[in-house]
């Protein structure tokens, strides 16, 4: 053992070497930290959060912002109806094309995958075939008359397209009694129905599609 300010050991003579060993240095705390130097020791930097890159969408709908398009998108198919040969399809495609856009409209720009696109368009469809069943419904009840009269026209039209003209009398009988038209009438517009739903559905998916591709290019 070393004895403090004495040179030299008492029983040998040799002089007294005192050897420092090497102590850890403290590691750093916030205390220790300069607070003017804005940098924080290694381990209490925050973890920047990843990147936030766009996406194209998720399958998911909103339907607060859908709607609102989806009945404007049914009635532009209901106004396009009138256009000749369109209520066979073109009306119904591009009112669900039109609803899809006012939902991508609403959503930022971020343009919906073909299947949400779909069921969009097919609630444009759905709005749009309840204008017309209202409008249907309405005129069959305050125009009877007339709505019969325009039945037995259409129906004895078929007679000279190459139909059985026996089966054509049976038909236009049924029509005129009040059972028959609510039975035709009923029929047609569950027609009406699926071509509109259908229609406006392929319309959504396609503009889905062709939104997410351009976003995309």
């Amino acid at each position: 053992m070393v004895e403090e300010g004495v040179p030299f050991c008492k029983q040998c003579g040799a002089p007294q070497i005192r050897v420092v060993g090497l102590e850890p240095e403290p590691a750093p705390t916030a205390s220790t930290v300069d607070p003017s130097s804005h940098v924080l020791p290694a381990p209490y930097l925050p973890s920047a959060p990843p990147p936030q890159f766009p996406i194209a969408g998720t399958g998911t709908v909103q339907w607060s912002r859908a709607l609102p398009g989806a009945a404007l998108g049914g009635v532009f198919s209901l106004l396009a109806m009138v256009i000749p040969y369109a209520v066979f399809g073109p009306a119904f495609l591009l009112g669900g094309a039109l609803a899809v856009m006012f939902y991508r409209k609403s959503s930022g720009g971020i343009a919906p995958p073909p299947g949400a696109g779909a069921r969009i368009g097919a609630a444009s469809g759905g709005f749009g075939f309840l204008y017309l069943a209202v409008l249907a419904v309405a005129t069959a009840v305050y125009r009877s008359t007339e709505v019969r009269d325009a039945m037995l026209e259409s129906v004895s039209q078929m007679a000279a397209r190459g139909y059985d003209p026996q089966k054509v009398a049976q038909v236009q009988e049924l029509i005129k009694s009040p059972d028959g038209m609510i039975l035709f009438l009923s029929f047609g517009l569950f027609v009406m129905f699926l071509i509109m739903a259908v229609g406006s559905s392929i319309g959504g998916a396609f503009y889905a599609a062709w939104s997410r591709k351009r976003h995309m290019m």
